[in-house]
């Protein structure tokens, strides 16, 4: 039995080796292949970081204003089937508390998809160049307005979310108050919080975090240009998972 766990163990390393091993290759060619043909290295990119970034920019904010009309939407019904589940017997209210209570996280995933893309859109689009005798800003109004229209946003939506938990969560919370809302909730909630921070872990520490690796490795042989800050940020935060796994395995095994 022991020996048939080592071997799958091998074969497993093994898999994943070869599958790595497969994309890399992929990739390599395809970036080999276009470097060639496109005579990257004489010509550079076929494309300028201006464009690239006008581009990215208009995408994002479509996508951000589509996010935040859906979170107003969703909040929308939250406080008109709150007032109805207020006028329910409580054997009829079960199903309506769920429904709300779903409602009202997708108006909060939407509102900080919003908050997220507009920040990005602001930092892409924010200029300031400066020199002797002179100075340039540009400044991006239109994603400075969503941004801080989200932010006030957020704090209705937390107004809503005491209203329906009948709790006091102050706007700004701390790492305690946040956990001892999460120990109020029932044990189903509980379950699903503790399955969807597993995963978020795992995800980010064994695939995530491994392709920004590898995708910025190979912009940085296309580019000839080592993208320091994104190799820092993404360390930065591989390591911070590190030192949360050595603090639980240190509080669990005292």
């Amino acid at each position: 039995m022991k020996m048939k766990k080592q071997n799958g163990a091998v074969m497993r390393f093994l898999k994943q080796l070869f599958i790595g091993g497969l994309i890399g290759a992929v990739a390599g060619g395809l970036i080999g292949f276009g470097s060639g043909y496109f005579e990257l290295d004489k010509n550079g990119l076929p494309f300028s970081q201006e464009s690239v970034i006008a581009i990215l920019t208009s995408a994002l904010r479509i996508v951000y204003v589509v996010s935040l009309l859906l979170s107003v939407f969703y909040i929308y019904q939250v406080v008109k089937d709150y007032k109805r589940y207020q006028t329910l017997p409580d054997e009829d209210s079960e199903e309506l508390y769920r429904s709300i209570n779903r409602k009202h996280s997708y108006a909060v995933v939407f509102n900080g998809v919003t908050t997220v893309l507009a920040t990005v859109s602001f930092l892409l689009s924010f200029q300031f160049t400066f020199g002797i005798g002179r100075a340039e800003l540009s400044f991006p109004i239109f994603d400075f307005v969503f941004d801080m229209v989200a932010g006030i946003f957020q704090s209705y939506l937390l107004k809503v979310y005491n209203r329906i938990r009948d709790i006091k969560m102050p706007l700004v919370p701390t790492l305690k108050e946040l956990k001892q809302n999460i120990m109020q909730m029932d044990e189903a909630e509980l379950e699903v919080n503790y399955k969807m921070a597993f995963d978020i872990v795992m995800n980010l520490s064994g695939a995530i975090l491994p392709a920004i690796y590898l995708i910025l490795f190979f912009w940085s042989f296309i580019t000839q240009k080592v993208e320091v800050t994104g190799i820092l940020v993404a360390a930065v935060i591989h390591l911070y998972i590190m030192v949360k796994n050595f603090k639980m395995t240190k509080e669990y095994y005292k």
